[in-house]
C-alpha cells in the first residue's frame, strides 16, 4: 500500500457590517481557496475591541456605502491548517488495476477574523461605538456558530468525502466536492442569519433588539461549547 497526503484547504469568506440594507450592501459569502485569502492577521473567536479593526478603508463591498457603514467584519470559516487527506492506493498484482481510496484526517473548522480587512468607521461608529462594537461581536459569534454546526456534522462530512476509485484524481475531486457541498450550506446558512440580524437590528439605532440577539448567541455558544473552534495557528 502506497499513501500520499495532501491538505484539504478550503473556506467560506464573507463580509458583514452594521449598515442599512439595499442589496448591494446585505452580507455576502462564498467558498474560496485558502490560499487566496489574507490570514497574516487573524483571530480565532473571542471578545473583539475597536482595536481588531485595522483595516485602512472599507472593504469593496462597502465601498458604495461607506460613509453609512459604522464598521465591517470580515470573516472566515475555514478548516484547520492540520486538515489532511491521504490518499491511499494499492494493487493485487502487476497486472491488476490499482483501487485507491480517501482517509480524511484531523478535519476540523474553525471562525476566524480578518484584521487587516475588517474597517471601523470613525465617523460613522462615533454617534453609538458600544452599539457598533457590540453589532459586530454578533456578527463574528454567528461566523463561529457556523462553523461550530460544521464541526458537529463531522461525522456525516468525513463519510461523504470518503470513497473508492480507480485515480487519485477521481478520489481526491470527490472528496474535495463534498467538503466544498458542506462549506457552501455552511455559507448559505451564515449569511442568512447574519442578513436577518442585520434586518431587525441595522435600520436605526435598536438596542432592544440588538441586545435579544446577543442573548440568543450568547446562549447558543453555551450550548455548543463542545463543538468550538479550536484554537488557531497559523500554517508555517
Amino acid at each position: 500500500m502506497i499513501t500520499r497526503a495532501g491538505r484539504a484547504f478550503l473556506a467560506l469568506s464573507a463580509v458583514l457590517g452594521c449598515s442599512t440594507l439595499p442589496e448591494y450592501a446585505a452580507p455576502k459569502g462564498s467558498v474560496v481557496d485558502v490560499a487566496s485569502l489574507d490570514s497574516t492577521n487573524v483571530i480565532g473567536y473571542r471578545q473583539i475591541s475597536r482595536a481588531d479593526f485595522n483595516g485602512t478603508k472599507a472593504p469593496r463591498e462597502f465601498a458604495a456605502i461607506a460613509d453609512r457603514v459604522g464598521a465591517a467584519t470580515c470573516g472566515h470559516v475555514r478548516t484547520t491548517p492540520d486538515t489532511q487527506m491521504t490518499i491511499n492506493w494499492t494493487q493485487d498484482s502487476p497486472q491488476s488495476p490499482k483501487r485507491h481510496w480517501v482517509e480524511v484526517k484531523n478535519l476540523r473548522f474553525v471562525a476566524l477574523m480578518n484584521r487587516n480587512c475588517s474597517w471601523w468607521n470613525d465617523k460613522a461608529a462615533a454617534f453609538a461605538p458600544d452599539y457598533v462594537l457590540q453589532h459586530e461581536q454578533i456578527h463574528f459569534a454567528l461566523y463561529e456558530l457556523g462553523a461550530r454546526r460544521l464541526n458537529a456534522a463531522l461525522p456525516v462530512i468525513k463519510r461523504d468525502m470518503v470513497s473508492e476509485g480507480p485515480t487519485q484524481e477521481a478520489v481526491q475531486s470527490h472528496a474535495q466536492d463534498a467538503l466544498k457541498e458542506a462549506l457552501v450550506e455552511a455559507t448559505k446558512d451564515i449569511v442568512a442569519r447574519n442578513r436577518d440580524f442585520d434586518e431587525d437590528t441595522s435600520l436605526g439605532y435598536r438596542p432592544d433588539r440588538q441586545r435579544d440577539w446577543l442573548l440568543r448567541v450568547t446562549t447558543e455558544l453555551a450550548a455548543t461549547q463542545k463543538h468550538a473552534s479550536p484554537p488557531y495557528t497559523p500554517p508555517p
